[in-house]
């Protein structure tokens, strides 16, 4: 009895000593900054492999409903990108969409000539929402074509919306790999073509096409994308000097990426990456030293909050049920956010399933949601979801 205990206690002994051991090479290899990369953006899970992007049917859309086109950058990477149109405007012009011969994937100067985009270039009353989707896989995976569906149910006649989906680079069919400057110069290069504008400078230039002004463009991004869509906003306004977007719209953010590795669980099946370095935290302080790209939201939004010539319209949205990213780590992004906008003053009467602050210019309009369900993926897709564009809309 006594041995066969000694062989249980021993086979669990090397059982840890051999996960420990694992666990010590992952977090070294994630030190190396490609390796680092590969773990944090998740690229190389691409599913292009086996499916066709040019084939929208097979992800629940109509044909000729999507318009697939390229942007290149200046550092010569080339995006790949969807354009979608509303239901009511396909069937509307379903007869000349279904003409076109020269259809597929076409550099944006061509795409742009195409029935769907041009109306929504010569549409003064037409929202472009433009998604920034999270880590992994390509633009058409999993949630995010039911994603664009739901966005696409506002639309309305009078109000039509339009959804721009495009992939960053190395995700995809988009070239190239990703850095955190490199996803940021993505988003300048995509939201130039639409809007027309050399990417190098400020808001008089034009590009060879026409665009959309950018009050028509609603920024949506969730997880990974609310990172990138808030540094697009904050190049775009303050480095570049361009006018601001219509809003930016939000959906399970964080603070930064160093902090958020303290408290994130993959798919909510594991406990935090780090816990088991609490005993140690300056070990712990140094591996998030080491990490190459911040991801730092939270600064970001903080700074434009600061700037009070910069109109600024602000959807935070996050679920309870979000097991990857917990609320309040996008809460703790909210809170930073309106102790900057409110400049330190004490705010009373603290909600956190919803609060909202208006700057008395009126430059300025804030909102924090915490919804029930949605968990990480779905929250974008939901009623919630759906709810909050159309207010934007309205």
């Amino acid at each position: 009895m006594l041995m066969a205990l000694n062989n249980v206690f021993r086979k669990a002994y090397w059982t840890l000593a051999a996960c420990g051991l694992a666990y010590a090479i992952f977090l070294g290899a994630l030190t190396h900054p490609t390796v680092q990369r590969n773990a944090m953006y998740a690229h190389n899970i691409n599913p292009t492999h086996f499916q066709d992007l040019s084939n929208v049917e097979q992800f629940g859309f109509l044909r000729h409903q999507v318009q697939p086109f390229t942007v290149t950058t200046p550092d010569n990477v080339t995006l790949f990108a969807w354009h979608i149109l509303p239901l009511h405007l396909y069937h509307e012009h379903e007869q000349r969409l279904k003409e076109q011969i020269d259809f597929g994937v076409q550099p944006y100067h061509r795409a742009a000539q195409s029935v769907g985009i041009q109306l929504l270039l010569n549409d003064p009353e037409a929202t472009a929402v433009v998604s920034f989707h999270g880590n992994a896989a390509h633009l058409a995976s999993s949630h995010r074509p039911v994603t664009y569906q739901q966005l696409l149910a506002v639309s309305t006649p009078n109000k039509p919306v339009h959804v721009i989906a495009f992939d960053y680079r190395g995700f995809g069919l988009s070239t190239g790999s990703p850095t955190e400057e490199g996803v940021i110069q993505d988003s300048v290069s995509l939201l130039s073509a639409l809007t027309g504008q050399s990417e190098s400078l400020g808001s008089c230039s034009t590009g060879p096409t026409k665009g959309i002004q950018p009050s028509q463009i609603i920024l949506i991004g969730q997880s990974l994308g609310t990172f990138v869509s808030t540094a697009l906003y904050h190049e775009w306004v303050l480095n570049l000097g361009r006018a601001p977007f219509k809003a930016l719209v939000l959906y399970a953010s964080f603070t930064s990426l160093p902090t958020l590795l303290d408290s994130y669980s993959i798919k909510g099946l594991t406990p935090p990456l780090l816990s088991p370095l609490l005993a140690y935290p300056r070990l712990q302080t140094w591996l998030l030293s080491q990490i190459v790209d911040k991801w730092e939201t939270s600064k970001k939004l903080v700074e434009l909050v600061e700037n009070t010539s910069v109109r600024l319209e602000l959807v935070m949205m996050h679920a309870r049920d979000d097991w990857e990213i917990p609320w309040r780590e996008g809460r703790a992004s909210w809170d930073r956010v309106l102790h900057a906008a409110s400049k330190g003053e004490i705010v009373f009467d603290r909600n956190l399933d919803l609060e909202e602050w208006r700057s008395a210019d009126g430059q300025k309009h804030l909102r924090w949601e915490r919804v029930r369900h949605g968990g990480h993926n779905r929250v974008v897709s939901s009623e919630h979801a759906k709810l909050a564009l159309l207010r934007l809309i309205e």
